[in-house]
């Protein structure tokens, strides 16, 4: 059965671990190095936290976890630091080199204060960790890796029995990419290079790694697979709300976008975001699960 996995959002919840997005922001504000980069990244670590925090939440063990494209392993590193098990994937490619030395940064302070950060250097494609995890997530990584389809499956395969999948990414089947904040004419990058090639040089590693991953292929992917699945509906009214209020997060995005979260704000009509099908909303943002195993007998 394919529900609405946040239909209880408005319920109250406790901080579980200790763990919330005040606190992320002290613990970044007192060790990592002051610069664009730093809040920009900073940042992505706190949204990456107000997914998992639901789950988290719901979560009754004390979860081992795994983090898919940890990037600079902010998040994880932040988890780390209340005394979670949890392990980073990240094997940080030529596009990404641009974070490798704050990266670095983080797990010299992982290492120095003893924070149980296991940092594995390979692709969501060759991760090969069997039922060893609770939750496995991935955030805004998936449109980075060669077969995102395939990254899944091996993430799925990482849970234990019962165990949980988040991911997080773009939706392109909305022709929006906000990397480069351009609006994609098909989904042909031989054409896309022509139309935006002075931009697309800027970042040019950057745009190679890129996938148009979509609604319909994750879908289409999950049901062949027989994995229990619901993606949120609520995802395009988050995005709204923290264009809204997440200045460093609105300070990335378009002119367009911002004048519309306006407008939706002012006319009342943000709520009604929710019954956009979730094949027409971006980001996408789907929770699979993994059936808890048979007794025998």
């Amino acid at each position: 059965m394919h529900t609405d996995p946040h239909s209880d959002k408005n319920a109250p919840r406790h901080e579980p671990y200790g763990l919330s997005e005040p606190d992320l922001l002290r613990f970044f504000g007192g060790i990592a190095r002051q610069s664009e980069m730093h809040a920009m990244l900073v940042n992505e670590a706190r949204f990456g936290l107000s997914r998992l925090l639901p789950l988290l939440s719901s979560i009754k063990c004390h979860p081992t976890m795994l983090e898919v494209g940890a990037g600079s392993c902010m998040l994880s590193a932040y988890l780390a630091s209340k005394g979670l098990n949890i392990t980073a994937v990240e094997p940080l490619g030529t596009e990404f080199a641009f974070f490798a030395d704050l990266q670095n940064h983080v797990l010299d302070v992982c290492r120095t204060n003893g924070f149980p950060l296991r940092l594995i250097r390979t692709t969501g494609e060759q991760l090969d960790l069997p039922e060893q995890f609770d939750l496995a997530f991935t955030i805004n990584a998936l449109e980075h890796v060669r077969d995102p389809l395939l990254t899944i499956d091996n993430m799925y395969h990482s849970l234990k029995p019962g165990g949980i999948l988040l991911a997080h990414c773009p939706n392109y089947t909305i022709p929006f990419d906000s990397h480069f904040n351009i609006l994609l004419v098909t989904r042909s990058k031989l054409l896309n290079e022509g139309i935006y090639r002075s931009r697309i040089n800027r970042r040019r590693e950057l745009w190679k790694e890129l996938n148009f991953i979509r609604y319909a292929d994750v879908r289409r992917h999950l049901v062949r697979r027989g994995f229990p699945f619901a993606f949120d509906r609520s995802v395009m009214v988050d995005l709204v709300m923290r264009s809204l209020t997440d200045r460093v997060f609105a300070d990335r995005m378009p002119a367009l976008v911002l004048a519309m979260s306006k407008l939706l704000r002012e006319t009342g009509l943000v709520s009604r975001l929710r019954h956009i099908p979730p094949r027409l909303q971006t980001p996408m943002e789907v929770r699979i699960t993994k059936p808890e195993a048979c007794a025998s007998g």
